[in-house]
């Protein structure tokens, strides 16, 4: 039998109208970023690292291992736009919850995968005490968190789902997924529509691993990150690179025909893990909410006390501490905070001008308690939302005043203080007796000269005694004459002699 090459030929024609070189590189490498625990500026900064480090040494993908409960809206958001602007495929290994921010960050990737068990949804925005915030931020939100699904061909509606609980989402019997508002979905019903409701009105979507392969949220369920890379193939069409599964790379064949396309394995990749630095986790550390609300609190009640106090001491020193690990945390998170640090000096700087150089209380004081409590807020703004930020001041409030108590009321009593200060007490048993205490009485009604200026403390001449003396109402000038119009101990009281002068 003679051998016919048609076959060949048409095996050929098929091999040059779609051109799909695949390959098991040994120098593909993968970026491994965690997002852990709380979300805050601290992460997000870390996170940015990641990315740009990965850019640089020109990473063929990078693997988000996710694990959070959520955390701070603008820092999610912000983490997704850096996500978003970078050209390396994204794969959220899902590991083994996304809640809140963490499902917007996952749905902000390339591909999502999720280990057995895990969850992802309940993206509604919450307060800090965990209560449900208004229409308007529900509404920011649900149209964050759809556009960054649909921008991965995800279906926008799941999404929504996560985050308003006024929706009814439902599958249709020909497998539409849509959201609908409750009159729309009991007119439905009137018209006996066959769907099944995934999450009734009141309910926030939370999928499992397997629901969410079902509703196509996610690509794949995978235990490890080796697994995922057995899963995964770096694709290349035209010079645009993509991530893709072997599943998803069969069922797109036919839209590949008669382009150009490289397909390679990352099963054998390396993989490189951006652990976070010793100042990474500083950051992340002091921009966490509680620990900056404790921060401020000590830092505030150390300059009080230190003000209060002569000299410069442990108070002072805890306090410059407290606040320079608070504004240095946050300017390193790349919040604005260099202009909240001069606006909180400038209000410090105004209440000691206040104490000690203008007697009573007026602009200077008002002007320097403004100016702290802006300073401090626009930290807390900048970090989280307006609520959030309010709730976060409130707090530090509270810290400071109820340290300020105890100090007050229990610190004397306490063992370390007592051996802080000289508890032993000079009496006259121990035969120590104090200078006998002078009667400045005697001198009520007598008129004398100011030696000095008396703003309101001075000295004055009193017949041939210097005295020191205190003036009520306005200054005196020195040389000005004054008289003597109270005696309380060894305190001496004057005004201005309007008589002698006039």
């Amino acid at each position: 039998m003679k051998w016919k090459p048609y076959p060949v030929l048409i095996l050929t024609q098929i091999f040059l109208s779609l051109i799909v070189f695949a390959a098991f590189a040994d120098d593909m490498l993968v970026y491994q970023i965690d997002i852990r625990n709380e979300i805050g500026n601290g992460l997000r900064v870390y996170i940015e690292k990641g990315i740009k480090q990965a850019e640089l040494n020109q990473a063929n993908a990078i693997i988000f291992d996710v694990h959070t409960p959520g955390g701070a809206l603008n820092a999610a958001r912000d983490i997704i736009d850096v996500i978003q602007r970078s050209e390396i495929p994204t794969i959220a290994f899902v590991n083994t919850e996304a809640i809140s921010a963490g499902a917007m960050i996952s749905l902000a990737c390339d591909q999502i995968v999720i280990r057995s068990g895990g969850t992802i949804g309940d993206a509604a925005p919450v307060s800090i005490q965990g209560q449900e915030i208004g229409e308007k931020a529900v509404s920011y939100v649900r149209g964050k968190i759809s556009a960054t699904a649909e921008r991965q061909g995800r279906n926008p509606d799941l999404a929504a789902a996560m985050v308003d609980k006024k929706l009814v989402l439902v599958k249709y019997e020909n497998g539409d997924i849509v959201t609908l508002r409750p009159d729309e979905y009991e007119k439905e019903r009137e018209r006996e529509k066959q769907m099944e409701v995934i999450a009734a009105e009141g309910e926030l979507l939370t999928l499992t691993a397997e629901q969410s392969l079902e509703y196509n949220l996610a690509e794949a369920i995978a235990e490890d990150r080796e697994e995922i890379l057995k899963l995964y193939s770096i694709v290349e069409v035209n010079g645009e690179l993509m991530v893709l599964t072997q599943k998803a790379i069969m069922l797109i064949r036919d839209e590949l025909e008669g382009e150009k396309v490289t397909v390679t394995s990352l099963a054998d990749a390396e993989i490189k893990r951006v652990a976070p630095s010793f100042a990474d986790k500083i950051v992340i550390f002091f921009t966490n909410p509680i620990v900056s609300s404790l921060l401020l609190s000590l830092g505030m009640l150390g300059l009080f006390i230190e003000i209060r106090s002569p000299g410069f001491g442990l108070p002072g020193l805890v306090g410059v501490v407290c606040l320079g690990l608070f504004f240095g945390g946050h300017m390193l998170s790349q919040v604005e905070a260099q202009y909240a640090l001069l606006a909180f000096v400038l209000g410090i700087s105004l209440l000691m001008i206040e104490a000690f150089v203008i007697p009573g209380f007026g602009v200077a004081g008002i002007a320097g308690i403004g100016l702290i409590i802006y300073s401090v807020f626009f930290i807390f703004e900048n970090a989280y939302q307006t609520e959030q930020a309010i709730f976060f001041l409130g707090v530090s409030v509270l810290i400071t005043t109820a340290l300020l108590v105890a100090a007050i009321y229990f610190l004397p009593n306490t063992q370390a203080w007592q051996h802080l200060v000289l508890q032993t007490e000079i009496g006259s048993d121990r035969g120590f007796h104090s200078a006998a205490k002078e009667d400045y009485s005697e001198y009520l009604g007598q008129t004398g000269v100011a030696l000095t200026a008396l703003r309101p403390a001075g000295a004055a001449m009193i017949g041939n005694k210097r005295l020191d003396v205190v003036s009520v109402g306005d200054f005196i000038d020195a040389d000005m004459s004054v008289q003597i119009v109270g005696v309380e101990g060894s305190k001496v009281v004057v005004e201005e002699n309007r008589q002698d002068t006039g």
